[in-house]
């Protein structure tokens, strides 16, 4: 994935999930012409406690998302 791809996909993962901003992704191949990028964080919960999260996005070469999913 060419690095403007990558960037509108980071953009539009910290704009639906801005406790990732700044967070890069893990790329690997998904599939012939998809790519996964795999975002993990570490979030503090209302009562302090810190909570593991990541965002999988399946996109094509251009940056267009095809699937995002979330996990805690």
């Amino acid at each position: 994935m060419n690095h403007q791809a990558l960037e509108s996909v980071c953009n539009e993962v910290y704009r639906k999930f801005p406790e990732f901003t700044g967070v890069r992704p893990k790329e690997s191949v998904y599939d012939q012409n998809l790519i996964l990028l795999v975002f993990s964080a570490k979030v503090k919960t209302a009562n302090g406690m810190s909570l593991s999260r990541s965002v999988r996005v399946v996109a094509d070469p251009q940056g267009k998302i095809i699937k995002c999913s979330t996990s805690h």
